[in-house]
This record gives C-alpha cells, structure tokens and sequence, in this order.
C-alpha cells in the first residue's frame, strides 16, 4: 500500500528523484536503474517499488504544471496520504536548477506550431537536428525531449509516421535509440521516407486561427512554423521577438500578415540570421522594400519611391528604430543536446 511508506524512505526517493534531474539538466550520464538497485538495498522495497514511486513524484510535478524526468511518465495512484508528504519533501531539497523550476506551459502552448513546422520539413524532404528546433523555437533540451515526446505519441494515436523521425543528430544525422524503444521503429531512414510520402499529398487539416494568448513566445511559435527551412526559422524567431511582434514600419501586428525581411546586402546563406540582419515588416511593405521601392537609411528613416507615394504616403520619414526592442534584450539560445534522447527513456 502506498500509504506504508515511511518517511524515510519517500525521503530517499525524493533526494534521488532530484539528483536524477539535476544530471539530466547537466547532461550527465547516470542509470536509472541503478539508483533503483541502491535504493532496494537500502529499504526493504524492490527495485520496481521505487520506480513506480518516481512515477508517483513524476506525477505530482505534473499536477503543478512543471517538468518531470523523461522516462518516468506520471503514475497516478500516489495516496492521498503520500501526495503532502511528497510536496513537503519536494520543498526541502537544495534548491538549484532541475525540470520542475521550468513550467511546462513554455512548450506544450507551441506544440501545435512545432507539429506544423515538422509537417513543413517532411513536405520540403528534409530533417533537422535537436539544436535547430530548439532554436527555431526557444524551448531548452528538456522541454525538447517532452515535447518530441508528445508529438510522437499524438502522430502514432492518429496512425500516421512517427513525425519526431524527423529530428536527428547533427553528426550522425540519425535517431537515436528511443524512437526504437518508444514505437518499435527500428529504421528511422524509412520512417522519414514514409513521411515525404505521407505529407507529399496536401491533407485537410482544421483551419488554425490566430493565436488568442498574448504571450509572444507562442506567438513567434506560430511565426516560425511556415519556414521549413532551420536557418530561417530561426532568424523568423530572433526577428519577430526583437520588434516585439509588429511591422517596423506600419506597427501591425496581425501575424499572418508579417514577414521577416533581410536588410539589403544581407544573405542568409552567407549567416546572416539573427535578429540585426532583418526587419519584420507587412507583407506589402517588405515586398516594396524587396523591389527598392521603400527604403531605409542607416540611421533607420524609411524613404518611399514616388512611384508608390499616394499609396504609402503616411510612412514617408517614420523612424523604426522608434519600435524596436534592443536586440541585447533577445532570450538567451539554449544549448543543444550531447545526449540524444528521441522520446523520453
């Protein structure tokens, strides 16, 4: 019975819950199943007790909204005696960096953009690799790996290819072992080439409307997920969030009607992808920009063609450095993973 515990040995459970995930967060290698075996030696619990009992703490974490070690899924059941026990113990570790500090509303508000980017990678043949996602999409390796979690079980429970077969190493250009583990996929060449075949035809899909939130996180999210390309995506995000997700020149903030220009002179397979490099700009405008009929001076002034000038009057002489935000302000790009996990193990 659950409730049977003592504290002690929640104790050691919770103490070793906590060091797992500090290990996962420093990209340090440890066994799980190992620190089952110590804990068995210590209590008279078996080694699949405990386990089970990190699910429980998995769970708690999840209940509060925050991150849980991958490979151990939430198990329900924790007692309604053990749960305020948990959380006390929870209370009392050191505190330091682990997956419960970072809630996991950063990535599961963006999952359905990062589905839509996937979808846009396979129909263009292509792959990316763990860094690139994240970022392109401002989440760290922790919430990649719960993300490419839920990704893979949403696209197995609708019968389609495993979609994460897409995210691969950037040296060996292959999945690692958890897409075998997880779905039984054991050749993650043919479960790309299954998804070129299967998002090669266009598919209905419901029409996604503008996101309602005001987080701009989510909404740059959404910004990234028509670029297939990584390099661009990226540079998408880094623009996007350096003008605060409005049109330098004409302030609107209307997302599908925006894109992420490069300056004249810029190119972004020379790298010239951060957020510097561009402007975001309305779709009319930038195509003006593109065919020099607006331009910009280095002290940020935009000057229009006459050609254009009754249509576009109202912009002659606005200052864009007026609208953005200083790119020394820009969120931090997480490192990538040294450990790839495909799906959490």
């Amino acid at each position: 019975m659950a409730e049977d515990w003592s504290d002690a040995e929640l104790a050691a459970a919770v103490e070793a819950y906590n060091k797992m995930a500090k290990l996962e967060v420093q990209r340090k290698p440890y066994s799980k199943r190992q620190v089952y075996r110590d804990l068995a030696s210590r209590f008279e619990r078996t080694e699949k007790a405990f386990e089970y009992r990190m699910q429980n703490i998995s769970a708690v974490l999840d209940d509060l909204g925050k991150n849980w070690i991958p490979g151990l899924k939430p198990a329900g059941n924790v007692g309604a005696n053990v749960r305020p026990r948990i959380l006390a113990l929870m209370e009392r570790q050191p505190k330091g960096i682990h997956p419960g500090d970072v809630t996991m509303a950063s990535y599961k508000a963006k999952l359905p953009a990062i589905r839509d980017w996937l979808v846009e990678v396979a129909r263009n043949k292509g792959d990316v690799t763990y860094r690139e996602v994240m970022e392109a999409f401002g989440i760290d390796r922790f919430s990649l790996r719960h993300a490419m979690d839920c990704l893979g079980h949403q696209a197995d429970n609708l019968d389609e290819p495993i979609i994460t077969a897409l995210i691969v190493s950037s040296i060996s250009r292959r999945c690692s072992s958890g897409l075998a583990k997880e779905f039984g996929i054991l050749d993650d060449e043919a479960e790309r080439k299954r998804l070129y075949e299967f998002w090669r035809e266009e598919r209905i899909e419901p029409a996604k409307p503008e996101p309602t939130t005001t987080d701009i996180e989510v909404k740059a999210a959404r910004f990234v997920s028509i670029e297939a390309r990584p390099a661009q995506a990226a540079f998408r995000r880094q623009v996007y969030l350096a003008y605060g997700g409005k049109c330098a020149v004409s302030g609107c903030d209307v997302l599908k009607a925006l894109d992420a220009a490069h300056k004249h002179g810029r190119d972004w397979r020379l790298g010239h992808n951060r957020a510097e490099d561009g402007y975001l700009l309305r779709r009319d405008i930038h195509a003006l920009y593109d065919n020099k009929l607006l331009s910009i001076t280095d002290d940020g002034k935009v000057k229009l063609h006459s050609s254009v000038m009754n249509h576009y009057k109202q912009f002659e002489g606005v200052n864009l450095m007026d609208g953005l935000i200083a790119t020394l302000q820009l969120p931090v790009e997480f490192d990538p993973m040294t450990t790839h996990h495909h799906a959490v193990q």
